[in-house]
């Protein structure tokens, strides 16, 4: 157990942690089948993004009316990847602004923060991490020409240069985009 107090994590009598409190579970409800919240996905699910944080937008999909949104596994705190399948787990009171964007269709979640946009995607069953990471920076360049005007090969030539890549969990990368970049554009 850690001691969390003045904004900070105690990993023990000497090191001193930030508190960087994050959802680890949150996602939609699948329109043909269920799907038990520990999986990551298409509709969100236990992705381990430490950017599924305070302040940021969180974009899912919804299957079926209601959407059905589930969340929990909050952390205090996660590394990159949560290589020991365990963040430092709290008890959490969440609020959440929820928006239907309707006539929106995206093809995997999606994060906005202040300072980058973010396409999420998960390996998993037929998919490795490598597969993960190349459909996130495939919907990303997608997203970039979709919703900011770049032309296809522009934002994929851009990307190439700035993209970073973020583990969640084993099995979920978020594909990021500093939104400075989004005022360059020329079109």
């Amino acid at each position: 157990m850690c001691a969390i107090k003045d904004g900070k994590v105690y990993f023990g009598d000497k090191i001193v942690l930030p508190y960087k409190p994050m959802i680890g579970t949150i996602g939609t409800a699948l329109e043909a089948e269920a799907i038990f919240a520990f999986y990551p996905g298409i509709h969100g699910g236990n992705m381990d993004l430490p950017e599924a944080t305070v302040g940021n937008k969180l974009f899912l999909l919804v299957f079926m009316k209601g959407a059905l949104l589930h969340l929990g596994d909050v952390h205090a705190i996660q590394g990159e990847g949560e290589i020991n399948g365990a963040g430092i787990e709290i008890p959490a009171e969440v609020t959440v602004t929820i928006d239907l964007i309707k006539g929106k269709t995206i093809a995997y979640p999606r994060i906005e923060s202040p300072d980058r946009i973010m396409s999420v995607c998960c390996s998993g069953v037929g998919k490795t991490l490598a597969d993960a990471i190349r459909i996130a920076f495939v919907d990303l360049v997608l997203w970039l020409e979709e919703d900011y005007g770049f032309e296809r090969w522009d934002a994929y030539t851009l990307c190439g240069q700035v993209a970073e890549v973020r583990l969640g969990n084993i099995w979920t990368v978020a594909m990021k985009f500093p939104k400075e970049y989004l005022t360059h554009n020329s079109n």
